[in-house]
């Protein structure tokens, strides 16, 4: 997944400039971008570079939704194992000041592989819970797809993206603008300011007060549940090690 290529489409194709790798185009696995980065296209609307998910387990799934409920910064480090200490202390220090952005799903899909199984149970996961933090289902870009763009797209459609954008022409190796990349671009960024528009109304009708502390409160709840997992798993794996040394110790007898 590459954000940061499709940002620096958004800044040129709105600015009017050539193609310029302003937002450090690279693999956003991890390895590269670790933390989120904002990037400012109008007065009201900015896009944020951020690490990719590398398993897309519960645990990143859970540090995805604090980003999306709005209780992480921007420019701080995106940590997919927190401690359950860091986590509160996150959450104490920004549930008293609801958010005043509205944070909108974005998912950048790269390469001609169609998701497995496991991943797209683990996508769909990622996409439900995206909705029932914001309101909205995620907007799905694809790159460099290929001839698997039409199967990859129908993939995202049924587990439940509304819109996918696939960018035809535009190669990283040789990135540039032309006509047909810039009228996706557009295209791409006027169904993310309809959604947001979506989103936000739907967080006011709810008041934006209330429906932030419920979201906090949901927030706690997937917080608690990932933790308790995470002991249960390492209450499995003790007793699993305990049954192994049983089962090779030498049988002593008189």
């Amino acid at each position: 997944m590459d954000t940061a290529s499709l940002i620096n489409l958004c800044l040129s194709v709105l600015q009017n400039q050539p193609y310029q790798n302003l937002a450090g185009a690279g693999w956003s696995d991890g390895s590269v971008i670790r933390e989120r980065r904002e990037f400012p296209l109008t007065n009201t609307v900015r896009i944020t570079d951020n690490r990719g998910f590398i398993s897309l387990d519960r645990g990143e799934i859970t540090e995805a939704s604090a980003q999306l409920r709005g209780l992480r910064l921007v420019d701080e480090s995106v940590n997919w194992d927190r401690t359950m200490e860091e986590k509160l202390d996150f959450m104490v220090q920004r549930c008293h000041t609801p958010p005043t952005d509205f944070v909108l799903p974005v998912i950048v899909y790269r390469g001609t592989m169609n998701l497995t199984t496991e991943q797209s149970d683990q996508m769909k996961n990622f996409i439900v819970r995206s909705f029932n933090v914001t309101g909205v289902f995620p907007i799905v870009v694809l790159m460099e797809s290929g001839e698997s763009q039409e199967k990859i797209s129908n993939n995202f459609h049924m587990l439940g993206a509304s819109y996918v954008f696939p960018l035809q022409k535009f190669q990283m190796e040789q990135p540039e603008r032309d006509d047909e990349t810039d009228a996706e671009i557009l295209t791409f960024l006027t169904a993310c300011v309809n959604e947001a528009d979506r989103g936000i109304g739907k967080r006011q009708r709810l008041g934006r007060e209330v429906e932030f502390r419920r979201q906090v409160q949901d927030q706690i709840v997937m917080e608690l549940e990932l933790e308790r997992e995470k002991v249960r798993h390492r209450v499995r794996e003790e007793i699993k090690q305990e049954q192994q040394k049983v089962s090779v110790s030498p049988l002593i007898t008189d």
